[in-house]
C-alpha cells in the first residue's frame, strides 16, 4: 500500500480500515469490522471466546490454526477496545458529558421526570440492587 503522508504502517492500515497486530512492523492486520463484530458477539453471548473467533477466522481463510494468531488477535482486540474507549471519552468531553454525575442527572427521565399536579408517591424511587431479576 502506498503511504503518501503516513509515517507508520499502522496509520495507513487504520486509514484503510485495518488494525495491525504489531505496533511498528505489522505482518498481520485485522479489519475493524471484524473486531466490531466480535465485540458485539461477546455482548450478545459472553461465552463466545476470542479463541473461538480466532479459529473461526482461520477456517474462513482456509488456513491452519496457529497459537501465535490467537496472541495477535488478542492484542489487536485490546488495542481496538482502547481506541473505542478513548474516542468515547473525547465525544463525552466535546458534548460536555464528562462529569461523573452526568448520567445520573440526565439519563433516567422515567425516574426523575415530574408532571405538574402529579400526586406524590409513597416512594420516590424503587431500586433493586440485584439487577431487578428477583420476584419480591
Amino acid at each position: 500500500m502506498a503511504r503518501p503522508h503516513h509515517t507508520f504502517p499502522n496509520e495507513n492500515l487504520i486509514y484503510h480500515g485495518y488494525l495491525g497486530c504489531s505496533p511498528i512492523y505489522p505482518t498481520v492486520a485485522i479489519s475493524l469490522r471484524t473486531l466490531a463484530i466480535f465485540r458485539q458477539a461477546c455482548r450478545a453471548c459472553p461465552h463466545f471466546s476470542i479463541h473461538t473467533q480466532c479459529k473461526t477466522l482461520c477456517h474462513l481463510h482456509n488456513m491452519p490454526y496457529r497459537p501465535y494468531l490467537f496472541q495477535q488477535l488478542t492484542q489487536a482486540f485490546d488495542v481496538y477496545l482502547e481506541i473505542i474507549h478513548r474516542v468515547d471519552q473525547k465525544i463525552r468531553v466535546a458534548l460536555n458529558r464528562s462529569a461523573r454525575e452526568w448520567r445520573l442527572r440526565n439519563e433516567c427521565p422515567a425516574c426523575f421526570y415530574r408532571v405538574e399536579d402529579e400526586p406524590t408517591l409513597t416512594f420516590d424511587w424503587f431500586i433493586s440492587i440485584d439487577g431487578n431479576n428477583s420476584l419480591k
